[in-house]
């Protein structure tokens, strides 16, 4: 990167978010609409969420969207960038699941097919074709992210990270934090605490539970994280029991035009003056706390599985080598404890932690100085997540998509909507002055792109 330029945005980690932003950059700086630098960096490997090779995800799941919701969708920069916003999206078919389908030879047979669902190891596949392409204007960094700061001359951040070669820093104007963060804790005995796994505990880990026996095993959580875990143990471990705990009723996602029209457009029902029990209540129902009527489905006869509908309060150690017990109250009940022995915590993660574990104290304090409570903040109370999916006050900017469900709409914490994800953070850089020399592959000079304001209220129903 030449001395004196910062990158305008940095992501870290590069999966489906980071996707989605390299290929826009990509197409504007081609287009000659913007000269945008984007550094991306990764620990483990592009899309390591979705290959299988990392953490418990087989990668044989099925994803929960149609592939044809890929980085570009929805298709409608018009609306966010103005007149260019056409051949913008027009460029950004080049990166499309067709494109990329057509390009494997895989198009017809998986059309005449009737285009079924894939696995999250092939959309993986699809992540990784579309960082290999997005390439002007965009940096790849193999290295973890071991510290953040802000600049002293406050006019950006710096990065530094852990590399094969030697530690190295890099600055940006604004910060993107991508990846499903640090699992969530849940209250625990210690002696109990080898008996415990997560969402991202690796096979290396689940192999000390016995393939042989009939192991008991509960997996607290009532969403895909949940549900994955169970694909996952029925082929790892299938002898074994299964116990899922859930603090509501079990419930599978619809998936009827107008629910998919409010993740890919939430401003087609104004989400944002909408009232925050309307929101909270459409995404428990259709995002959270839901599984996928497939994988239900594959289990739907199997007797070693059971649901308890209960919140898990506490998991104790149950004594010598017998195991765990689970704490739990029943909706109206009264506090019961149960044996289980192994237990295995699904109840999600927490991107907040994962910003603690990155940010020295020093910063975590002039940040809730500038913005109000946000490690610290009351229960219930919601992280500010202004339009461009950015964490409200702080100047520069801190965007968080996976904080942005209920305040921007649910679409953007998942894959509803990765191309207007992409508008939306990119619209204050391109607001920007752009730097004059000549980037990757652009073919003129500074952008005269000014993305347009959206309106308040919504187009109309049909």
């Amino acid at each position: 990167m030449p001395a004196g330029r910062l990158a305008e945005l940095l992501s870290v980690g590069a999966g489906a978010k980071a996707a989605a932003l390299a290929a826009k950059v990509h197409v504007l700086n081609t287009l000659g609409l913007a000269s945008v630098r984007m550094t991306i960096i990764e620990a483990n490997e592009p899309a390591a969420s979705w290959t299988g090779r990392n953490g418990m995800t087989t990668g044989e799941e099925p994803l929960a969207i149609p592939p044809i919701k890929d980085v570009g969708f929805p298709y409608r920069s018009r609306v966010d960038l103005g007149a260019p916003g056409a051949e913008v999206d027009d460029a950004m078919l080049g990166f499309s699941w067709q494109r990329y389908m057509i390009e494997k030879g895989d198009y017809t047979r998986w059309v005449n097919a009737g285009s079924p669902a894939i696995q999250h190891r092939d959309y993986g596949h699809y992540l990784m074709w579309v960082l290999a392409r997005a390439t002007a204007g965009v940096e790849h960094v193999s290295g973890r992210v071991t510290q953040v700061s802000l600049r002293e001359d406050g006019d950006g951040w710096t990065v530094e990270t852990a590399e094969p070669s030697e530690p190295r820093r890099y600055g940006c104007r604004a910060l993107l934090l991508t990846g499903p963060g640090v699992h969530r804790a849940i209250s625990h005995d210690q002696a109990a605490a080898e008996l415990i796994f997560h969402c991202d505990s690796r096979r290396s880990e689940l192999a000390r539970i016995p393939r042989e026996l009939a192991t008991d095993i509960a997996i607290v959580g009532g969403g895909e994280s949940a549900l994955s875990c169970v694909a996952f143990l029925r082929a790892f471990r299938p002898l074994a029991q299964l116990t899922i705990y859930t603090p509501l009723l079990p419930m599978s996602r619809g998936e009827s035009f107008l629910e998919n029209r409010v993740f890919s457009d939430p401003d087609t029902v104004a989400w944002d003056v909408l009232d925050e029990r309307t929101r909270r209540d459409f995404v428990r129902h259709c995002d959270r706390g839901v599984f996928d009527p497939g994988t239900l489905a594959s289990i739907a006869y199997d007797e070693q599985c059971r649901f308890v509908t209960a919140r898990v309060v506490h998991v104790g150690a149950a004594g010598g080598d017998e195991g765990v017990r689970v704490d739990h109250v029943p909706a109206g009940g009264a506090l019961r404890g149960e044996h289980h022995d192994f237990l295995i915590n699904c109840t999600g993660f927490d991107l907040l932690e994962q910003l603690r574990s990155l940010f020295p104290p020093g910063l975590r304090a002039e940040i809730e100085r500038r913005v109000g409570p946000v490690w610290d903040r009351p229960a219930g109370c919601e992280v500010p997540i202004g339009r461009h999916l950015e964490l409200v006050g702080l100047d520069p900017r801190l965007h968080i998509p996976g904080l942005g469900g209920l305040a921007q709409g649910p679409g953007f914490a998942n894959l509803g909507c990765l191309g207007l994800l992409a508008n939306r953070v990119l619209q204050p850089i391109l607001a920007a002055p752009q730097p004059s020399e000549p980037l990757g592959q652009a073919t003129t000079g500074p952008s005269t792109l000014r993305p347009t304001a959206l309106p308040g209220a919504a187009s109309t129903w049909p």
